[in-house]
């Protein structure tokens, strides 16, 4: 389906990839639980990288694998409790002009975030960017655990949004995207590779400014 800019009203966004990169961060989030739970972890951003936009769950099975000695609803438990307790103050790097663009794009469009991470993942992030007043809403698998184009639909009808588009870095954000009948965007400055997206832009200048003159690209 061909979607035109110029339509779009509300611009809902991918955290990890997307708005920054917060991969050093987790890492030493996941090596602490693994230490409280007796396994040897030596995990690093690139380690974590290759996984986000994945639920923890996946992340889970990539990372420790048939590890038959791990209670692993416990340790998600404990995961998330880390996060919980390390994430406020580890925080993560923000792309290059990603605060900027969002305070551009704020006063043209409504802004959302939605993303397959932690309950508290989201609400992280605008505390630690100083960005809470730009989004209108926020919503993570944490909250609501479905399929992330069963969230998108709930979002667009929650804020009774007529024509949204999607942000992301994956092919996964792209599919889940479409499954929701929403149009995406490729952030190809992000951590992953995408066909099929409806835009894709090398940087978040260029995505701000291409959706601040809608008639660049239709």
């Amino acid at each position: 389906m061909n979607y035109s800019i110029a339509n779009i009203d509300s611009i809902i966004f991918d955290m990890d990839g997307t708005l920054w990169n917060a991969t050093e961060s987790y890492a030493k989030i996941w090596n602490v639980t693994c230490k409280e739970f007796g396994i040897k972890a030596d995990f690093n951003g690139a380690d974590l990288e290759k996984f986000m936009g994945m639920s923890i769950e996946d992340i889970m099975i990539h990372l420790l694998g048939d590890n038959r000695n791990v209670d692993k609803v416990q340790f998600l438990k404990m995961l998330g409790e880390n996060e919980v307790a390390m994430m406020p103050s580890l925080g993560g790097v923000l792309y290059p002009s990603v605060k900027e663009c969002l305070e551009k794009l704020h006063g043209n469009y409504r802004l959302f975030m939605l993303s397959n991470c932690s309950s508290k993942g989201l609400l992280n992030f605008v505390n630690f960017t100083g960005t809470a007043h730009l989004f209108d809403g926020i919503l993570t698998q944490g909250e609501r655990p479905f399929e992330k184009s069963e969230n998108l639909r709930f979002m667009a009808q929650e804020y009774s949004l007529k024509c949204p588009t999607y942000v992301g870095d994956t092919q996964a954000d792209c599919d889940q995207c479409h499954a929701a009948g929403l149009p995406f965007v490729y952030a190809s400055w992000g951590f992953g590779q995408c066909n099929g997206a409806d835009w894709k832009f090398a940087t978040i200048e260029d995505f701000t400014r291409n959706f601040l003159d809608k008639n660049t690209i239709q």
